[in-house]
């Protein structure tokens, strides 16, 4: 079945918008040292799309996932998961806020002991109600609304603006315009007219980035947990063994390593470890 014009458009907006994002993000992983990867091919992985695995084992493609330490050969340890949405109707777009924290948050619970930073680059129409459930979910939202979009299209010349009512050719002339081979500089000029109009959001947006990424460390805690691990069958036993406890068993041995890594900026990663060796990876290549 052929797609509606209206299908069209809707595709061309979601395009046109992620494009106009990556330029931002890319120029931030190039000026930190970061591997900025998106949909397209790469040796590392096996497809174009850009797929990572959560804690229960699921895949989610994702949009832009920022690296540390990755190659076009390589998968690094990640630094930021950000996904893009435009929704036309504000009745989508609490569906989509839940859809993308479902995809990110048991991602970010597999690499926990990283703690990547969460980002959401939204456009079109979203409630303050979804917006504000994704930032406290600890997401850093970017949100461009509709309306800004629709001047910075009707600025060179282009109009985007529909709605549940625009009828099936009014599309079609504004599908035949934007893809107009000549008017393709006048497209340039309104990328940069959005870059310049929402410069204020990006820039907020990216601090919060950059202050995620460069967090530095304020306290690392060590906490070597030794002992003799005791079972029971009730509690009553339980209370006995701990009334008993006095010291140190002779025959104790090491349970574990908690860590818990303290940044200046208020977060903190805790982990446990069972092995030297995988505490060592972890202080020396990924905090």
């Amino acid at each position: 079945m052929a797609k509606s014009e209206a299908h069209t458009l809707g595709e061309f907006i979601g395009t046109f918008f992620e494009d106009l994002m990556k330029k931002p993000i890319m120029e931030f992983a190039k000026k930190n040292n970061l591997y900025f990867d998106t949909y397209g091919k790469r040796p590392a992985r096996p497809s174009k799309k850009l797929t990572w695995e959560d804690i229960n084992g699921s895949k989610h493609d994702l949009d832009f996932v920022l690296e540390k330490g990755g190659t076009d050969e390589v998968i690094g340890v990640p630094v930021a998961f950000i996904e893009l949405a435009w929704r036309r109707y504000t009745k989508h777009s609490k569906n989509k806020a839940q859809e993308i924290a479902g995809a990110i948050n048991p991602i970010c619970q597999k690499y926990r002991c990283v703690k990547p930073f969460k980002g959401a680059i939204l456009c079109g129409h979203f409630t303050d109600n979804s917006l504000e459930q994704m930032k406290k979910d600890n997401f850093s939202v970017l949100y461009i609304p509709f309306n800004k979009l629709v001047a910075a299209f009707a600025k060179y010349g282009f109009d985007i603006d529909f709605d549940e009512d625009t009828k099936e050719a009014d599309f079609r002339k504004k599908n035949v315009a934007l893809a107009k081979h000549t008017n393709q500089p006048k497209l340039q000029l309104v990328r940069d007219e959005l870059l310049s109009s929402c410069a204020v959001e990006i820039n907020n947006f990216l601090h919060e980035l950059e202050s995620s990424y460069n967090r530095k460390i304020k306290s690392i805690c060590i906490l070597p947990l030794h002992g003799v691990r005791m079972e029971v069958t009730d509690k009553d036993s339980a209370v006995t063994f701990i009334n008993n406890y006095t010291s140190l068993p002779d025959n104790h041995q090491l349970e574990y390593f908690e860590i818990i890594v303290t940044y200046n900026n208020g977060s903190d990663i805790q982990c446990h470890f069972k092995e030297k060796e995988e505490v060592i990876d972890f202080l020396t290549n990924k905090i």
